[in-house]
């Protein structure tokens, strides 16, 4: 799935507006100044977001958009669904599977786009406006010491899911694995597991060929 223009443009408006330190609603020129958003096409965003409840209009002279709920409760998923529709790689994986398709009952691909579409809408629906602004506390996930280290380079699939299941039943809950992997298969595996088994899936991170995942298990 591809990020259209229009949805990274509502994305920094948004972060731009959850970031002003004044107590009044923002600009729209003035967003477009510090984003470098061309003001006809910001103009279209910001009433998208209007319309989707998730920016409030307020007119007169001291009026400009302001957020309509907290930055915490404003995920990714919720921008990228309004602006694009849903977060599939493949018709066959959105709710329509299936459809205009004949080739769909025994494709092998349809499992690898559902695996995709799980793992997109696990890092954007975990990711918060707030976990965007300067100084936010996401970057401490990568000053977490894991409970446990696992080694699953030279791996491939299914054997880093199989091996990351046995050692997770060994740990206790908030306990956190951290898991080194080389198999691009892992990359969508590994959120798509923590999605379908209610575990923390907290980051990723490529050095080189090589791949550090850590999870949290589930409290």
């Amino acid at each position: 799935m591809l990020i259209s223009q229009k949805s990274e443009y509502a994305i920094r408006a948004l972060v731009d507006i959850a970031g002003d330190p004044g107590e009044k609603p923002v600009n729209r020129s003035d967003i477009s100044q510090r984003q470098q958003i061309p003001l006809p096409y910001l103009t279209q965003v910001l009433r998208a977001l209007v319309n989707g409840k998730i920016l409030n209009s307020l007119r007169g002279p001291s009026g400009g958009y302001a957020l309509n709920l907290p930055p915490e409760d404003i995920s990714l998923l919720d921008v990228v669904t309004l602006l694009q529709g849903p977060v599939s790689p493949a018709q066959c994986a959105g709710s329509d599977a299936g459809s205009g398709c004949d080739r769909f009952d025994g494709c092998g691909l349809v499992d690898v786009w559902s695996r995709l579409k799980s793992a997109n809408e696990q890092v954007l629906g975990q990711t918060t406006l707030e976990d965007l602004l300067p100084g936010s506390a996401r970057g401490a996930d990568t000053a977490i010491t894991p409970d446990t280290r696992l080694d699953c380079i030279g791996l491939h699939c299914p054997l880093p899911i199989v091996r990351m299941s046995e050692v997770m039943m060994d740990l206790g809950p908030g306990q956190v694995l951290e898991v080194w992997a080389d198999d691009e298969g892992a990359k969508a595996d590994i959120p798509a597991w923590c999605t379908g088994t209610g575990n923390d899936f907290l980051s990723h991170e490529e050095y080189g060929d090589q791949m550090k995942f850590l999870i949290r298990k589930a409290i």
